[in-house]
């Protein structure tokens, strides 16, 4: 007998073709299939596997009951944001982050905070730019100051005049430096060099500044130890330089003490 439309019956195969649900020939039935061991039955449909999976078709992969996410620690919820590979949690090979220090990311290129977005660390020549037009700012005008009192007024002989000059600047540079970072975060030079210094507090304020304790701690770090006699000067060099010591975060001595950084007010390439 034939089904209309030349199909056969619901439950019988084409001609040579096993019909659904007869086990094969040479196979008793309810025997386990080729592949499965004795004893072992397969799980009911949409039950999961002994292994932790779902049963699969034949030829196919068992679907995994997870994965894609980072192993579970002790103490952290799997799949939690903060947890090891997340955005704001530990990094792989990274230790334990202190408080007030950002991550490294890309080590002299991007840190992190815990609670902002990835931030490009400024450039030593951006840096350099701004240091400059600063103390162009600052020292040109002092420099014709005492240039004006030393030979118009005193006359060359009198070369003590020398002597202050130094300290003068240092506290104008500090009093300068150290008004306009904590309130704006950014400076003449660094608004020109495309710069900002932040901390974890001020990160996330754009229009603002880390606050005088960290803006005046770094300045005086910077500038204070010039006032030694002979060897001042080479330290307050060392301290502009010190940044080009650290390959992760670009934090001179003076940012370290004052738990600063600088980062680029730019876009962010992308890549």
């Amino acid at each position: 007998m034939t089904h209309p439309y030349n199909q056969p019956p619901y439950g019988q195969g084409q001609p040579g073709q096993q019909p659904f649900g007869q086990p094969q020939p040479g196979q008793p039935y309810g025997q386990p299939q080729q592949g499965q061991q004795p004893g072992q039955q397969s799980p009911a449909f949409g039950q999961p596997s002994p292994s932790g999976g779902f049963p699969a078709a034949p030829g196919q992969q068992p679907f995994p009951q997870s994965g894609g996410f980072p192993p579970q620690q002790p103490g952290q919820p799997q799949g939690q944001p903060g947890g090891p590979g997340f955005p704001g949690g530990p990094q792989p090979g990274m230790g334990p982050r202190m408080q007030g220090q950002a991550q490294v990311l890309v080590p002299g290129s991007q840190i992190q905070f815990a609670h902002s977005g990835p931030l490009v660390l400024g450039t030593m020549g951006s840096r350099f730019l701004a240091r400059l037009v600063d103390g162009l700012i600052i020292g040109l005008p002092l420099g014709t100051l005492f240039l004006i009192v030393q030979f118009a007024l005193l006359g060359p002989e009198d070369w003590w005049v020398s002597l202050i000059f130094y300290p003068i600047m240092a506290a104008a540079m500090l009093v300068y430096e150290g008004v306009m970072l904590s309130s704006r975060g950014a400076t003449v030079g660094k608004s020109v060099a495309g710069l900002k210094l932040v901390t974890e507090q001020s990160v996330t304020m754009p229009a603002g500044g880390p606050g005088s304790g960290p803006a005046f701690t770094r300045m005086a770090t910077m500038f204070l130890p010039g006032l030694i006699p002979c060897i001042g000067g080479l330290v307050s060099l060392l301290m502009i330089l010190s940044p080009f010591f650290d390959e992760q975060a670009r934090q001179g001595w003076h940012d370290k003490a004052a738990k600063t950084y600088v980062i680029s007010t730019k876009p962010m390439p992308m890549y």
